[in-house]
């Protein structure tokens, strides 16, 4: 393609100094842009891309059982203690030892 604007300038150039005539200039101008392939005639062959593949995301699953491992510490505690706050902090605790394991899965996986 700089070719073809090159040539067109080398023309346009030799009109401007009177070396070609104006009907000359478009008759070469013509010419250059018939030599120019149509977008439709060209074809680049591209590869074939793989869809991307789906991971199965075990976030739900982890995080349902964080809910029941948490719920069986806090009633298990008040069963056993019959100490409110006691169950509280043992769940509260429990959920950040399993929220810090969640986050070492996604980091890992």
């Amino acid at each position: 393609m700089t070719a073809i604007l090159d040539d067109i300038r080398r023309l346009d150039a030799a009109h401007a100094r009177g070396e070609l005539s104006a009907v000359d200039l478009a008759a070469e101008k013509a010419k250059l842009f018939e030599a120019i392939p149509d977008a439709d005639d060209v074809y680049v062959a591209t590869p074939a891309r793989e869809p991307p593949r789906r991971t199965q995301s075990r976030l739900g699953q982890t995080l349902l059982l964080c809910i029941f491992v948490l719920t069986l510490c806090a009633g298990a505690t008040m069963l056993l203690t019959g100490d409110l706050m006691l169950a509280m902090t043992l769940s509260v605790t429990v959920l950040a030892a399993l929220t810090v394991a969640l986050f070492r899965q996604l980091d890992d996986g």
